[in-house]
């Protein structure tokens, strides 16, 4: 029976008719007093198997330094590592998986997929120490962001695993990634995008496309590779929430560059740069990026890249910054927190007038 313990309800509290019955705290869980025939005990719960303790009797100890008591008690268990029981930590990694599957973007899986069924370990999850990640990471990863990449899938693992009850603690809590990465700040110049947009007008392979809508609307490589036909409405992109990185819709005004290439696709039945075989989402960026800088002779650049070129030829013809960002489907920029909340302007007809003349900056840069 649970009941708000004052000295005063402690007081009138009757004594049991025969046996005991116990009124528990409705302050301090696990605390309360025991009611005999001829005597009331305070008491308190400890443990997993809530071994039952007696602190003293009313009124010879007081509910005030018997609450005390057993809040030293509770608290001093609470330090004390609990036994948890042994999961082996491929068993542990696929059910984390199976829990992702709904909830986690394609292209995020992918990279679960690879790092943790990877990267496996032996035995019970709870003998795996931080370092012995680290050193693993290391020996079956090659470039410093894909270490950065596994270390934190790990992580993000095991912080899933103490919150299920496999793990009392994250071995990597203690560590830092392993590299620390300096913020990339390429932005091809006009030569260079004039010689990469030549590139892909050559081969019109499915790579060579989506780098084009890339480069035509500054979104996501994911975005673009997972775009489906259903995305498109008319002269619009209507990406849904699933598809995004912040989780929010974004309508994205098609210039006339994006609305020809679009036009010019042959694509699968589900994917508009899909291949109609197996109807999937194109995939291989790794091998057709390196092939497209060996033919063009540019110096690296990744296709992120590609959107904070759209940033910064969007800030040379004079877009203001928050349209910019609202063509990139930003929302921690200048339009954010307590202005975000009121400002539900979509900016629809702004960033139409900037994709057209982000256009024509395309069209001139093509002609030069």
């Amino acid at each position: 029976m649970k009941l708000r313990l004052t000295d005063l309800a402690v007081k009138k509290l009757p004594f049991a008719s025969n046996g005991q019955v116990t009124y528990w705290d409705e302050l301090t869980p696990n605390f309360g007093i025991r009611c005999s025939t001829r005597s009331k005990s305070y008491v308190v719960l400890l443990g997993e198997k809530r071994r039952r303790k007696t602190l003293g009797r009313y009124p010879e100890l007081s509910l005030a330094n018997a609450r005390k008591q057993a809040k030293l008690l509770l608290s001093t268990q609470a330090l004390e590592p609990s036994k948890t029981p042994e999961h082996e930590c491929q068993t542990v990694i696929e059910a984390y998986l199976s829990d992702c599957e709904s909830r986690v973007r394609p292209t995020t899986m992918k990279g679960y997929n690879l790092y943790l069924r990877g990267i496996s370990f032996a035995g019970p999850i709870s003998k795996i120490t931080g370092n012995d990640v680290l050193i693993k990471i290391a020996k079956q990863t090659q470039s410093p962001s894909s270490q950065n990449y596994a270390f934190t899938t790990f992580k993000v693992f095991f912080n899933w695993a103490v919150r299920r009850g496999y793990l009392t603690s994250n071995p990597l809590s203690p560590h830092r990634r392993p590299h620390r990465m300096t913020p990339r700040e390429r932005v091809l110049n006009d030569d260079e995008l004039r010689a990469l947009l030549f590139f892909c007008r050559e081969n019109t392979d499915r790579f060579g496309q989506i780098v084009q809508l890339l480069v035509f609307t500054g979104q996501r490589k994911g975005e673009i590779a997972n775009l489906e036909w259903q995305d498109i409405d008319r002269k619009r992109l209507i990406l849904p929430g699933r598809k995004t990185k912040n989780k929010r819709e974004h309508v994205l005004p098609l210039g006339k560059n994006a609305l020809d290439l679009i036009s010019q696709v042959e694509g699968g039945a589900t994917y508009v740069f899909g291949t109609t075989a197996d109807d999937k989402p194109f995939n291989g960026f790794g091998k057709s990026t390196r092939r497209m800088l060996s033919e063009t002779g540019l110096s690296h650049f990744t296709l992120h890249d590609l959107r904070r070129t759209f940033a910064t030829i969007h800030a040379k013809i004079g877009t203001p910054v928050h349209v910019t960002e609202k063509l990139l489907n930003h929302t921690s920029g200048t339009i954010s927190g307590v202005a975000a909340v009121y400002n539900r302007h979509s900016y629809q007809q702004e960033m139409q007038a900037a994709v057209a003349e982000y256009d024509k900056y395309i069209a001139r840069l093509n002609s030069a």
